[in-house]
């Protein structure tokens, strides 16, 4: 389908892609700086549009994030959480809340989802307005294989809104063999993720319908020297590798069909990921490694050609892709989150956005399956950053530089000033004003996502929660957000 554009120069009526991979941090990709050939096919889509150096997600986590991809709504309006107490459902969007599918839906576009579930499963109802769906946890591969198929059958004259996500790059970091070995930076490494290693994938091909627990090759992070972490490093960039070469074969057939030069193109991640950096693996807390994912906006031939090729230094946000997806529908929107990049591309310029993120786990009495959890607000702003963590009625602020550049792997300074409620002060105490500041700043950001919330469910129950099925409680204890086992009863009188 053709796309047109408007005196505005938004394209609109053509063919749109989204493409989520799911856990991908910006830095292990080699348009972004990796030194290791991960991503030539991301590479080269860079080169054919718009690469966008920073990019801060609004949440560590599937659920959360895709909830504000989705809703352009911020997690503390949302309030949808990877997990709650699923022996009672999950914390889940409000049918109140319209998603972007929905809306490229009701202008005529047809609508499909090839995604990998879990909380892209029908549990969370993150889905609605996607008339096409497939949503079992397959891989990168069977995700492509399924989008081929569709835009191999559709003849329709009516434009295609496409989302393709998967958790290829998620835990376990299982990619095929020949990955593993053109990206092992140590040959003769033996040792305790090694061991998980093998273990898992004798797990994987016993026969067994149920995938190895996500968390497997960290069960020994307590332990772990500088070549373990190394060697987590090497497996999970074999499969951002993997999954960028799979990308390749859809990009190909996009080419060879006709569709690639008229159709706009977004590719991004929901997070990132923790490799020790503040000493914790995966994807809990709002630090920059879980935060910093990347953004290539590729438009159709003859939009803004002049931006090909270019890439933006100044920092934008995640939400901003869901605003952008709505100026193409010329469809109103009344929420202040987020800024089509059209209009940036108009003027000319970008202007640097403000980045908030919230984490919302645990907010409905979740059985919580990991070692620590918290609830965290933070903001970037200018030259700063800001975390303030709260826990066990302790609340921990951090000030930081914004963008902190941190080499893979290498671990992060202390910040430069943190306060501790109750406690005292650490660090230089010469920034309280800014640390102050900022506390202030993310304080009323969270009175007004929650002021938002309460008028967009219009007196409606505060609380969404939908059930999960057996397969789908699989799936997440593939992917780590489970452990397999039953919850604990409560104690008598409780």
């Amino acid at each position: 389908m053709t796309a047109c554009a408007k005196d505005d120069g938004v394209p609109r009526g053509g063919d749109v892609l989204l493409i989520v991979v799911d856990t991908l941090r910006a830095d292990a990709l080699s348009s972004y700086g990796n030194p290791a050939n991960t991503s030539p096919v991301l590479d080269a889509l860079a080169k054919d549009g718009i690469r966008f150096d920073e990019v801060l997600t609004q949440a560590p986590n599937t659920a959360t994030s895709h909830a504000t991809l989705f809703t352009g709504l911020y997690p503390w309006t949302h309030r949808v959480a990877n997990l709650t107490s699923l022996e009672h459902g999950t914390a889940g969007l409000p049918p109140a809340f319209i998603t972007v599918a929905e809306r490229f839906e009701a202008a005529g576009y047809k609508t499909a989802a090839f995604t990998d579930g879990g909380p892209l499963g029908l549990a969370w109802n993150l889905m609605q307005g996607f008339e096409t769906l497939e949503g079992r946890f397959e891989g990168a591969t069977a995700k492509v294989d399924q989008a081929l198929d569709y835009y191999a059958k559709d003849a329709g004259d009516a434009p295609l809104f496409t989302l393709l996500h998967t958790y290829e790059v998620h835990e376990p970091y299982l990619p095929p063999l020949e990955y593993v070995e053109r990206f092992n930076s140590n040959p003769g490494y033996n040792g305790r993720v090694k061991q998980s290693e093998l273990a898992a994938r004798a797990l994987r091909d016993s026969g067994g319908e149920t995938e190895p627990n996500g968390k497997i090759l960290f069960e020994h992070k307590a332990d772990f020297d500088a070549e373990d972490v190394r060697y987590l490093w090497d497996l999970y960039l074999g499969e951002v590798a993997f999954t960028d070469h799979e990308l390749g074969r859809l990009f190909d057939a996009l080419k060879a069909s006709g569709r690639y030069d008229d159709m706009t193109i977004i590719v991004t991640a929901d997070h990132g990921e923790e490799f020790g950096e503040h000493g914790q693996f995966g994807h809990l807390d709002l630090n920059r490694e879980t935060l910093h994912v990347p953004m290539i906006v590729k438009l159709p031939v003859g939009t803004y050609d002049e931006w090909r090729g270019k890439s933006v230094d100044v920092r934008v946000n995640q939400v901003d892709a869901h605003a952008t997806l709505l100026s193409m529908l010329d469809a109103d929107w009344p929420v202040d989150a987020g800024r089509s990049f059209f209009i940036d591309l108009a003027e000319g310029a970008f202007v640097e956005r403000t980045s908030f993120a919230e984490t919302t786990e645990g907010l409905y009495g979740a059985r919580v399956q990991f070692d620590h959890m918290r609830f965290q607000r933070s903001v970037r702003l200018g030259k700063y950053g800001f975390v303030e963590s709260e826990v066990g009625g302790i609340v921990q602020r951090e000030l930081f530089p914004a963008r902190l550049e941190l080499a893979p792997l290498e671990r992060a300074p202390e910040p430069t000033l943190t306060s501790t409620l109750p406690g005292g002060v650490v660090g230089d105490e010469t920034a309280r004003p800014m640390l102050d500041g900022l506390a202030g700043r993310v304080s009323k950001h969270m009175r007004e996502a929650e002021t938002l919330r309460a008028e967009l469910l219009e007196g409606q129950s505060s609380v969404f929660t939908y059930k999960v099925d057996g397969d789908q409680r699989s799936e997440l204890e593939a992917l780590g957000y489970l452990d397999g086992k039953p919850a604990p009863k409560k104690p008598a009188g409780d």
